[in-house]
This record gives C-alpha cells, sequence and structure tokens, in this order.
C-alpha cells in the first residue's frame, strides 16, 4: 500500500515521501497515529504546503542568524571574575557566564549548549571561543575575563 508520510519515519522516509508499506502497517499504525495519510492529490497538496512553509521559515531563520553572525563576528566579551592575585579564579568561567554576558550586550537567543569551550576557563586571560548559532553558521568571539576590582564587588552587595 502506498501511503504519503506526514512526519518523518526512521528507516522509513521522510516527510512528504510516498512509501510503499504493508497494508495492516498501515492501517495499523501509520494511518491512525497520523504519522501518513492515503495518497490522494488534496494530502499531495497540503504535503507541499507544508513542506514550502517549513522551507521558507527555515529560510527565514537562516538569515535572521547571518544577520547576528555579522555582528557577533569578532566581538569582546569582557567577563569580571574573583581571582587572586596571580590570576587563578576562585571557580570558573563556563558557558554560562558568557552567554549571560552576550544576553545582557543584546545577543538573544544563544543557549550555553552553543559556546565550544574544551574545558572551563580558570585564569585571567583573553581566549577565543566558537559560538554555533544554527548548524550552518558558526562565529568566533574573544571572552576576555579580568580581574574582579573592589569598587565592582561593593556594585554588586
Amino acid at each position: 500500500m502506498e501511503v504519503l508520510l506526514r512526519k518523518e519515519v526512521e528507516h522509513l522516509g521522510h516527510l512528504g515521501e510516498v512509501v510503499e508499506v504493508a497494508e495492516g502497517y498501515a492501517r495499523n499504525y501509520l494511518l491512525p497515529k497520523g504519522i501518513a495519510v492515503r495518497v490522494t492529490s488534496e494530502n499531495l497538496a497540503e504535503v507541499e504546503r507544508a513542506t514550502e512553509a517549513r522551507k521558507q521559515r527555515e529560510q527565514e531563520e537562516l538569515e535572521r542568524v547571518n544577520r547576528q553572525a555579522e555582528l557577533l563576528e569578532g566581538f569582546l566579551c569582557y567577563v569580571t571574575a574573583r581571582s587572586t592575585e596571580q590570576g587563578h579564579l576562585f571557580g570558573s568561567v563556563g558557558p554560562r557566564e558568557i552567554v549571560a554576558k552576550l544576553e545582557e550586550s543584546g545577543f538573544e537567543g544563544i543557549r550555553p549548549s552553543s559556546v565550544s569551550l574544551p574545558r572551563s576557563i580558570e585564569e585571567v586571560g583573553d581566549y577565543e571561543v566558537e559560538v554555533m548559532l544554527h548548524p550552518d553558521v558558526r562565529v568566533n568571539i574573544m571572552v576576555r575575563v579580568a580581574m574582579e576590582t573592589e569598587a565592582e564587588k561593593e556594585d554588586e552587595e
């Protein structure tokens, strides 16, 4: 029996594909769960519209991410942290702290999992960090970790 997939099914096919399946599999599983529909001209047209709409949304998202990447490329992210006089941090600076500083600078929608750090930053200094905004869009930013001054400590309290 031929059916039109409305969702991606592992080892079977992608959304919008017409696939040949056993009649029982279609009747007892795919059709009742709404994963697939019978092949008709109306269903083909509906899936085509849904596919076009999804492609349009993906294209708009990619354009938005590219605009954000242009602004973010080479950005200097300034993070202050408590440290010893020798520059060793009490604790560390990780992706969460970097994302928090990026959000303060107006870069919304970046997740900590998108920040590529081989390990947490434990020393004062400059670090080049890769940020993945989209699977196809990655940018490098500079993270400058500086020693927190007494004035900054008082401002926080």
